[in-house]
């Protein structure tokens, strides 16, 4: 068995007037600024428990509703296991979702979003990411992207990069990256929104994201650390983030 902590929220940001991000927790779905967290247990044979920040593309048509399609979707579908196939089937089901709509209502053509997240079940997990959406690990003090951003330099914008795949937008078919890990030891994942990353450096995430994995209110507290410090250095996109602690059964102190 594997104990759960779980934390998210979603804030609009200080200068976009809309939320186009969305968060899923298990079967909660929200794009307003409100504070979920709770804990979960994780045991053999369950159906595994899924997550996912997704971001509607900024500046396409009903970027919002694409970002609320696409986490209704997977968290509205059956996952029978989180191996890569599985995973990808999910993925390329919430863009077929969104490529429906887009075809179907004339003044939602081009909708779009990214999406990162994570499928977890009592003895592994499997992040998955489509756009510049991220996962990160926490463990033993040191901070990695399990993720890999879909992005390439912009030939016309010197230091700009631009997205390569999402979501319906780009891609007829996404190709997700797909990872699968086990959980031995107790760690801590994020997973957020590029208006995140986009203003706080690894460093500051680093920093932020320390304390001790399963402490009371320790992923709540994170996701409040990140999200007011993306405020305070002027999140110009809405902001996103996801904070799971993972505490092994063998990991926990008997009481």
């Amino acid at each position: 068995m594997t104990r759960l902590y779980v934390a998210a929220r979603t804030h609009t940001g200080r200068v976009r007037e809309e939320n186009q991000d969305c968060v899923l927790v298990d079967a909660w779905v929200s794009a307003r600024d409100a504070m979920l967290a709770r804990s979960v247990e994780l045991r053999p044979g369950q159906t595994p428990y899924v997550v996912a920040v997704c971001d509607g593309l900024g500046g396409h048509a009903g970027g919002a509703v694409a970002s609320r399609l696409a986490a209704a979707t997977l968290g509205a579908t059956d996952w029978p296991g989180i191996d890569e196939k599985v995973v990808t089937e999910r993925v390329v089901e919430a863009a077929r979702a969104i490529q429906q709509v887009s075809d179907d209502v004339h003044g939602l053509r081009g909708l779009g979003s990214t999406v990162a997240g994570i499928a977890l079940t009592a003895t592994q997990l499997s992040v998955f990411n489509v756009g510049d959406s991220s996962v990160f690990r926490v463990m033993d003090g040191s901070l990695g992207e399990l993720t890999r951003p879909d992005r390439r330099p912009d030939p016309h914008r010197a230091g700009a990069t631009v997205l390569t795949q999402s979501l319906s937008v780009f891609t007829a078919v996404p190709d997700p990256s797909v990872a699968t890990l086990a959980i031995a030891r107790p760690m801590r994942l994020v997973a957020c929104s590029d208006g995140l990353t986009d203003v706080v450096g690894t460093d500051d995430l680093r920093s932020l994201l320390a304390g001790e994995v399963g402490a009371p209110d320790g992923a709540r507290e994170a996701v409040q650390r990140l999200i007011e410090r993306a405020l305070r250095q002027g999140a110009p996109d809405n902001v996103s983030v996801i904070v799971i602690d993972l505490v092994p059964d063998e990991a926990r102190v008997p009481e």
